[in-house]
């Protein structure tokens, strides 16, 4: 990626495909295997494996807030999780972590708080962008 704006506006493009559940769209800009840290450990998906993952997580992400350096981006976000006959199964603010391979999402993790976000990236409040 070329700047902080530019990898900003793919995690956001990026998270409105999770929530549409737009695979298509987020093929284009996802590379070819994915690696995902979770509470379970770390794990690397190709596209059908995220396509299971996004059906399994049942999840709607709005950004508040964005930090970026380097190749990685910071985003709080205001999560619902959803049944499958949608139905909210709860809420919470979470952190999550794309980090780039050149112009695609190579890397995502998801934390329950900044710090921990933080920690894994090395970002810090003062990079933040929006």
């Amino acid at each position: 990626m070329t700047n902080n704006n530019e990898m900003i506006d793919t995690a956001d493009r990026w998270i409105e495909y999770c929530n549409e559940q737009d695979l298509e769209g987020l093929a284009g800009i996802t590379a070819e295997e994915l690696e995902v840290h979770g509470p379970k450990g770390t794990a690397t998906i190709d596209k059908t494996g995220l396509k299971e993952w996004m059906e399994r997580a049942n999840l709607k992400l709005e950004t508040f807030e964005h930090y970026a350096r380097d190749n990685k981006v910071v985003m709080g976000q205001h999560g619902i999780w959803l049944d499958t006959n949608g139905a909210v199964k709860g809420e919470q603010d979470v952190y999550t972590v794309l980090v780039f391979d050149r112009e695609k999402v190579g890397a995502l993790g998801r934390f329950d708080d900044k710090e921990q976000a933080f920690d894994v990236t090395g970002l810090e409040e003062g990079d933040r962008i929006r």
